[in-house]
């Protein structure tokens, strides 16, 4: 099995330790410019609507620690990032969908590669998610 494929597994294993409600710990959203990186994951057969796009705005993320963000709806997206080096900096994203009774309804993980203050558009099923990632002093 290749790097990936366990990255995926650990991050599947893992998610079901997180907590069913999820806070978004932003600092002051900031418009992307339009210069926005756009990555898809398993796109579906239409576009994402105004409804299902969701801006995250800048993030402040931890190296190796997960950020949780409730999307609404019943959909959370837990960030893990990962820095490769200097300059690059690899987000693991993982939106989960649950029905009113706290069951999964759905479960999405992707991998982009990206730099930190730079915006990011990510199509994730059905929706679209744009964030700037900042990476916390620790």
């Amino acid at each position: 099995m290749g790097a990936s494929h366990i990255a995926v597994i650990a991050a599947i294993s893992l998610s079901g330790l997180l907590p069913f409600s999820c806070s978004k710990t932003s600092t002051a959203a900031k418009q992307p410019s339009p210069s926005t990186n756009k990555v898809a994951a398993n796109p579906s057969p239409t576009a994402a609507t105004p409804a299902n796009t969701k801006d995250l705005g800048e993030l402040e993320l931890t190296n190796r620690y997960e950020t949780c963000v409730n999307l609404g709806a019943g959909r959370s997206c837990t960030i893990t990032p990962k820095l490769l080096d200097r300059d690059s900096l690899q987000l693991t994203m993982t939106v989960q969908s649950r029905n009113p009774d706290g069951k999964t309804a759905g479960f999405i993980v992707t991998q982009v590669v990206t730099h930190p203050g730079k915006p990011l558009e990510v199509a994730i099923g059905d929706m679209d998610i744009t964030v700037t990632p900042e990476l916390a002093k620790e």
